[in-house]
């Protein structure tokens, strides 16, 4: 009886000490503080901006070009070469998209990571003297620009040149160059330090190549030009930026 008496009291206790706990749970409800209010409230995220309608493409342009591209089907791309202009594991490769109506570079690898690797998507042909024009629009990816006189298989070892824009809101400079890139090895013909281009709008940007005269233009203007004395011949021309995603391309053109 004794024994009893002392596990009566002990019982009790536990009870207590479970109405207890359950009470506390159901007061300070997750996400809640005692009041009843939340912990903590995040901002409504804004809503993502529309994507408007590409840049006109000049007359002038658009009338008898050499080579075109509007991206309107995943056949678009069926000459195209996709090179990497980095080394890297064949796991590795860039993705590109055809995205209603436009060209979307989507990330890296089959698991679409974000990667620094740059890239090139050439059309096919070869051209020496002309314009190669596109149309870009920037969310996140913040590298933009052109390719022309493109020679090789292999990217990190190729002949070409190079026009890469940076985004405003990046602090690294120059926000424009002009290079050009003799066996994988670049070496600068003109660079500007800024302002760079603005995210999320579109952009047309330019480069004409005259023998071995080249003047890069974003949106009609004169950006950078450089003079080289030994130009590179007639090569593959197209789009550059880096496995970061984020990015469209539209009304590939390259003109006499």
């Amino acid at each position: 009886m004794s024994r009893q008496l002392k596990v009566m009291p002990l019982l009790a206790l536990i009870a207590i000490a479970l109405a207890l706990v359950a009470a506390l749970a159901l007061t300070l409800r997750p996400g809640q503080a005692e009041e009843g209010g939340p912990i903590l409230q995040y901002p409504p995220e804004p809503p993502a901006p529309t994507i408007g309608p590409n840049p006109t493409v000049p007359a002038a342009l658009a009338a008898g070009p050499l080579f075109v591209a509007d991206f309107a089907t995943a056949a678009s791309l069926s000459d195209w070469q996709m090179a990497e202009l980095d080394f890297i594991l064949p796991e590795d490769r860039a993705n590109w998209v055809i995205d209603n109506g436009r060209l979307r570079q989507d990330f890296a690898s089959e698991l679409r990571n974000s990667a620094l690797n740059q890239l090139a998507a050439l059309a096919p042909g070869a051209y020496a003297d002309g314009v190669v024009r596109a149309s870009f629009y920037d969310e996140f990816n913040g590298i933009a620009g052109l390719v022309a006189r493109y020679q090789g298989e292999v990217g990190y070892e190729a002949s070409y040149y190079r026009l890469r824009l940076l985004k405003s809101e990046y602090e690294a400079t120059p926000k424009y160059a002009l290079e050009k890139v003799v066996e994988g090895v670049a070496v600068p013909l003109a660079t500007v330090e800024g302002p760079g281009f603005a995210p999320r709008q579109w952009h047309v940007v330019e480069l004409e190549l005259r023998g071995g005269e080249l003047t890069a233009r974003l949106d009609g203007k004169v950006v950078l030009r450089a003079s080289d004395p030994d130009p590179l011949p007639a090569g593959r021309a197209g789009l550059y930026t880096r496995a970061l995603g984020g990015i469209l391309f539209d009304d590939f053109i390259v003109a006499p």
